[in-house]
């Protein structure tokens, strides 16, 4: 069950300067914008990558955050310059004067780490505005860490801190923008477009915000407050002890495992041929599927999407809502985590969808892959159920999930050696499936 304190944070995250009421259903349940743009990533510790072109809600959004997060936020402008110590470093003042009157002191001990390193929120304004090589110094922040006299040392507070970025994507044509990286995009767990459809406010919210006694087209500056700081971080600890539904895992195992495999090449797999796949056509390769269209999962981009699922449950059950599907949820949510994240084939999205990649993903995830997904869901989820529990898997029902596809078969060999391993090495969450399966077995005795 969720406390009273969580439901108390989430609705304070609802206040702000930013306007959208749209909503948007997400495995059958209606989230409001800020569910996905502000709660979910805050509550699961995903960083952020807000796009788009200018003037669509990205720096209200950061102000709107840092108002939250008040004095426990960095916020930074991306420019080609940058350098991590200017934000993580500082003079020992105290030090320094020692010098001054002649001291002896031990050597390169005149830097010392800012108060900063405590902070919990990185912000990084036009982070495209940065050339790729500086736009990889902020991949320690992104992950929480940084690294002073060789020594890695541990960003936040209380093991949480979080990076929001935003950046205006260019045409490649617009000056001082650059283009990120897969490994930097996959650090940055969402990407959203504000541009998109699916994201914009509604024509009545742009008329409030026309016809308001706003006078100024700049961004409204962060609100004075004291900050929910320790709220947020209380409300990631609240949601970091809930279980898991099993079933996300074995999704996770088919869209890094199974998207890998290729029929008719000579190792079944993508990664075997990276670079040839990336960058030509390959004999062999079904044009019109998955094989010649999206590349695999990295395992850091399964637990970003298995992160947001289970966030969106937990905002929904704040909210009085059931998820009925977590199968459809899991890969609805997967909107916010991969159009961007450079799986995409980049020939497949300018030629055939004319760079619009939700466009991409439309066609090769929601109506390829999520419905191929989605065919197996009352199978995959008994799999998923009957091994958490350490319980023995009907043929039947492996079959039907794997039927017959390669691309299928490492999720059921992981269904099956799971089982094995809860035998032995039993979950709460399998002990009270194991109840649950023993219940429906002596039922079925009874009648």
């Amino acid at each position: 069950m969720v406390t009273e304190q969580a439901k108390a944070t989430l609705n304070k995250l609802d206040s702000g300067k930013y306007l959208n009421t749209k909503e948007i259903v997400l495995g059958g349940v209606k989230y409001s914008a800020k569910d996905l743009l502000v709660k979910a990533p805050l509550v699961s510790r995903l960083n952020m990558y807000y796009v788009g072109g200018t003037g669509e809600g990205k720096t209200q959004l950061a102000n709107d955050l840092i108002y939250h997060l008040s004095d426990s936020s960095v916020y930074a402008m991306g420019r080609n310059d940058f350098e991590p110590s200017e934000l993580m470093k500082s003079i020992n003042w105290e030090l320094l004067k020692a010098i001054q009157s002649g001291k002896e002191i031990p050597e390169g001990t005149l830097e010392k780490l800012s108060q900063n390193v405590d902070k919990v929120f990185f912000y990084v304004d036009e982070f495209n505005r940065c050339k790729p090589i500086v736009q990889n110094y902020f991949f320690d922040f992104f992950d929480g860490k940084f690294v002073h006299q060789g020594k890695i040392v541990n960003l936040g507070q209380r093991g949480y801190s979080i990076g929001f970025a935003s950046g205006n994507l260019g045409d490649g044509d617009y000056v001082g923008v650059s283009e990120s990286d897969r490994a930097m995009k996959d650090r940055m767990h969402m990407i959203v477009s504000l541009d998109d459809p699916l994201f914009r406010p509604t024509p009545y919210d742009a008329f409030k915000i026309y016809s308001g006694d706003k006078k100024d087209p700049r961004a409204s500056l962060p609100l004075e407050g004291k900050g929910i700081t320790n709220e947020i971080i209380n409300l990631n600890k609240e949601f970091g002890e809930r279980e898991l539904n099993p079933v996300y895992p074995l999704i996770g195992v088919f869209l890094s495992e199974g998207l890998d495999y290729l029929e008719n090449t000579k190792r079944h797999s993508k990664r075997a041929i990276a670079p040839a796949w990336r960058h030509s056509n390959i004999e062999g390769l079904n044009q019109n599927s998955d094989e010649s269209r999206v590349y695999p999962l990295s395992k850091r981009a399964v637990l970003s999407a298995q992160a947001l699922a289970s966030a969106l449950e937990f905002i929904a059950e704040t909210e009085g809502k059931n998820v009925k599907k977590p199968v459809d949820l899991f890969l609805d949510s997967l909107q916010l985590t991969l159009p961007y994240s450079g799986i995409l084939h980049p020939i497949y999205v300018d030629q055939a969808h004319l760079g619009d990649v939700y466009s991409a993903f439309d066609e090769s995830f929601t109506q390829g892959i999520a419905k191929e997904v989605k065919e197996r869901a009352e199978s995959l989820e008994a799999l998923a159920y009957l091994s958490e529990a350490g319980l023995d898997i009907p043929k039947e029902i492996s079959q039907d999930v794997a039927r017959g596809s390669g691309k299928w078969l490492p999720v059921a060999e992981a269904a099956k050696y799971h089982s094995l391993d809860r035998k032995n090495n039993p979950s709460e969450t399998g002990i009270k499936l194991k109840q649950v399966f023993e219940e429906v077995e002596k039922e079925k005795g009874e009648q």
